[in-house]
């Protein structure tokens, strides 16, 4: 995710509560995208992992409810991947295995994650160790969660292109007619607002995302780990990893392609989470192109000096898409 074009701020904030022996942790979404959070707990050498928890603009969850205050919490937070563009993502340094697929998991322990179909994710410490625990996910705009609301309005509106001018968290004329034509436009009963709309707003774009972007199929019987590249304001940007199942399609890029080349590598792994080799042969879809990568999800910009800035290298290979705006490739 593009740290370079949005500046986030990863506000950890700690309310003392002496007299609880047991806490909850509070997430509160102050952006204008949907988030799609994971929080993480451990103790001594035991972990567990809870998400992923959908936090609407302007709306707090709880995660790990009731955690010991001696234990130890991390956070790790992306943007849900049906907003078109580059999205959001609150990391840290400390890896914790997650679910590919946003839907609801709970995770015993820490390693072998790719082994149990699983990946990684950098997660974010959570500052102090006992009371009560708030993490406020923001952006540079700095909203606070009632023009989030608004802000989230706007962007899921955009993603369904309509114009709506800036996403500033005021709204006006135009996110009024934006909001009256999508109403119409998908015959949205009951006039929903605030709250209620968001949730209207964000099950559409869910539905309409798959018309876009870039979508790997998985013909093998093995399951396949992927990676992405593109040119993006005259500088290479890396994404990964991306599952997909055997036999079956995952949206690697999800916005309207508007460049002609686009760059891809993958590999397939067995059930022990190494890599599937065939007639001697590492069973990869590579290329020309060496981008960076690194072992957990990831976003990383430029193409150069990938290892003295610690991290890997691929070959990626490159597929002219024309003036399309949406590709499927087969990997056989």
């Amino acid at each position: 995710m593009r740290r370079t074009l949005i500046c986030l701020i990863f506000c950890l904030a700690l309310f003392s509560v002496p007299t609880e022996a047991r806490a909850d942790m509070r997430l509160c979404n102050e952006t204008s995208y949907v988030l799609q959070a994971a929080a993480s707990v451990r103790q001594g050498v035991v972990s567990k992992t809870e998400g992923w928890i959908e936090i609407l603009p302007g709306a707090c969850a709880i995660a790990l409810a009731d955690m010991p205050d001696d234990t130890q919490a991390y956070v790790y937070a992306k943007s849900d991947e049906a907003h078109a563009g580059e999205g959001l993502v609150f990391d840290g340094g400390e890896r914790f295995c997650v679910a590919a697929e946003n839907r609801q998991f709970s995770i015993e322990g820490r390693r072998e994650c790719r082994r149990r179909g699983l990946i990684e994710a950098d997660f974010a410490v959570v500052a102090g160790s006992t009371g009560r625990r708030l993490v406020e996910f923001t952006e540079k705009s700095n909203y606070g969660r009632r023009r989030a609301r608004m802000a989230g309005t706007q962007r899921l509106l955009s993603d369904l292109q309509y114009d709506i001018g800036p996403i500033d968290g005021f709204g006006g004329e135009r996110t009024r007619e934006a909001e009256a034509a999508y109403k119409l436009r998908y015959g949205v009963k009951g006039n929903p607002k605030g709250e209620a709309l968001l949730g209207k707003l964000i099950q559409t774009v869910q539905s309409e995302a798959g018309e876009r972007g870039l979508t790997l199929c998985n013909r093998t019987d093995h399951l396949v780990w992927a990676a992405t590249g593109q040119l993006k304001n005259e500088s290479f940007q890396s994404r990964g990893w991306r599952r997909v199942p055997a036999d079956e399609c995952t949206q690697v890029i999800n916005e309207s392609l508007s460049d002609r080349y686009y760059f891809y590598y993958a590999e397939a792994v067995g059930e022990d989470g190494r890599l599937v080799r065939e007639a001697g042969r590492a069973k990869i879809w590579s290329g020309e192109r060496a981008l960076c990568t690194k072992p957990t999800r990831f976003a990383i910009e430029g193409e150069g000096n990938c290892l003295a800035r610690g991290y890997d290298r691929h070959g990626f290979t490159r597929i002219d898409t024309g003036a399309a705006r949406r590709w499927t490739i087969n990997l056989e």
